[in-house]
């Protein structure tokens, strides 16, 4: 008995050792992770350190995690906003700078005024060109969808062709020559007995300039002008006598381009600017082929000059309206003076001088799109076929589809008709201010990715404190938790030590 009772105090402070020396490593491994945690400044290294919060904190990082993905994203196309923005502004400086120079040049400039300014002019059009071809990072920005296609064939193909498709230039010269007809404009005058007829020169002809119905105006004793009426359209000048001296007839006409113009005729004094003069003949005969020969050479000198540039005004709309998928209007020949249809589309090989996408279902902003929140895109595509572009081209081409000889006296009012139509359309569907639209929408979209970028800085410092108060450790907490510890592990190894001294003969 007196064995057993011996070892039962020796057994107890075995078991006592052996928590105590548990407890202390327990608290070493506590005071480790304080440390770790002053060190790093977060509580856990593991999710599953963090308790029934980690999913709070899986939540906040990827909601953090998706606020970065679009401020990435809005970087990016910020970037791309800002090279349309710079571009467009300088497209539309291009644009002013032929208006200025043009403007200048009108009604009152010299053969070398004129040389200059086409010169000027043909630099534009080449700049202008080159910047629709703009790239950012290696893809086209004015190509729509079509990113990796150069959208605009070179300045001198477009304007030549390239060998076997027709250039601007030949698609004009051949819709002026169509125009122009045998020199009339595709009118013909006719004279039976004391009557002088100007007539279209057949039913239904897209070319050539029109007769308007129901525009005759002034009038002359002894004269009854009937029509324009018929098919083809013709009006008839009757003389039953003599009409008086400074008696003005007129009748309007349409261009090709749409433009009208009004024909009038005036007997020995002219009534208006305008009017063409013609004389008294002996007889009432005589006095309608002199009005006759009158009509007959104000047609002549419109086919010289306001007839050109309106051709050229058209045929340049309808070699820009071409696309891939869509082959730009030719007129039907050789030979085209007597040309009454276009050809088939496609049938007759001409520059495509643009080359991107050309789906006109889907607006050319929206060819290019970035999701910058939830729900929220911005559209930053553009087309070079666009018709603030196009119509600038088109304003450009008609002044340098045409030619300017030295030493003719029609030089400057050809010059004068080209520059009428380009100001026209520079002040219209092309030139500054539309451009400025869209440099606009540009602008807007660079708003709209500011606003989104600072929404998503607010966000994501919210979600930040939000992950601090569950992922970081308190400095103060720790360090408080750190001392009280460190008090605990001295009293507990004191005990421990204590507790080692303890022997049989001390116990007794």
């Amino acid at each position: 008995m007196s064995s057993i009772n011996t070892m039962i105090p020796f057994a107890a402070g075995f078991y006592s050792n052996q928590r105590n020396t548990s407890r202390l490593l327990d608290m070493r491994t506590q005071l480790d992770d304080l440390r770790r945690q002053i060190s790093t400044g977060q509580r856990s290294e593991t999710y599953g350190g963090l308790g029934i919060q980690r999913v709070s904190s899986l939540t906040f990082r990827n909601q953090i995690g998706v606020a970065q993905g679009y401020s990435d994203v809005i970087d990016v196309t910020n970037t791309r906003l800002k090279l349309m923005t710079q571009s467009t502004d300088e497209l539309k400086t291009l644009t002013q700078g032929t208006q200025s120079v043009i403007l200048k040049t009108r009604g009152t400039g010299g053969y070398p005024e004129i040389t200059s300014a086409v010169q000027q002019v043909q630099a534009q059009f080449e700049q202008m060109v080159s910047s629709l071809n703009t790239q950012d990072g290696g893809l086209y920005v004015y190509s729509g969808r079509s990113r990796d296609v150069k959208p605009v064939v070179d300045a001198n193909t477009l304007m030549l062709g390239d060998g076997t498709n027709a250039g601007l230039r030949q698609v004009v010269d051949e819709r002026r020559q169509a125009d122009l007809g045998t020199g009339l404009c595709r009118m013909t005058t006719s004279l039976v007995g004391a009557t002088t007829t100007l007539s279209e020169d057949a039913a239904g002809n897209p070319f050539g300039i029109k007769l308007v119905a129901g525009t005759v105006g002034g009038g002359m004793s002894n004269v009854t002008v009937t029509g324009p009426a018929g098919a083809p359209s013709a009006v008839n000048f009757a003389f039953t006598g003599q009409p008086l001296t400074g008696e003005r007839v007129s009748v309007t006409v349409r261009m090709p381009d749409g433009k009208t113009m009004n024909l009038g005729f005036a007997v020995d004094t002219a009534g208006t600017s305008d009017d063409t003069v013609f004389t008294l003949g002996a007889t009432p005969a005589l006095t309608a082929a002199n009005l006759q020969s009158a009509i007959t050479s104000r047609l002549t000198a419109i086919g010289q000059g306001e007839l050109r540039s309106s051709s050229a005004q058209v045929a340049a709309q309808e070699f820009f309206s071409g696309s891939n998928t869509n082959p730009p209007p030719r007129v039907s020949g050789p030979p085209f003076a007597t040309a009454t249809a276009y050809a088939a589309p496609g049938a007759r090989p001409t520059v495509i001088w643009y080359q991107g996408d050309d789906d006109t279902t889907v607006n050319a902003r929206d060819t290019q799109k970035a999701e910058v929140d939830s729900g929220t895109s911005i559209s930053f595509g553009a087309r070079a076929n666009e018709a603030a572009f196009r119509d600038s081209l088109v304003a450009m081409g008609v002044i340098l589809s045409d030619d300017y000889p030295p030493g003719v006296p029609s030089t400057q009012d050809r010059f004068d008709a080209s520059t009428a139509r380009a100001i026209q359309t520079l002040n219209s569907t092309g030139g500054p201010n539309a451009i400025l639209q869209i440099n606009g929408d540009f602008g807007r979209g660079t708003a709209q990715v500011i606003d989104a970028k600072a929404r998503h800085g607010d966000r994501k410092l919210v979600l930040n404190g939000l992950l601090s108060d569950i992922e970081s450790a308190s400095t103060e907490e720790v360090a408080a938790s750190l001392s009280s510890l460190q008090t605990q592990l001295q009293a507990s190894y004191q005990v421990t030590s204590s507790l080692s001294k303890l022997s049989l003969a001390n116990y007794l």
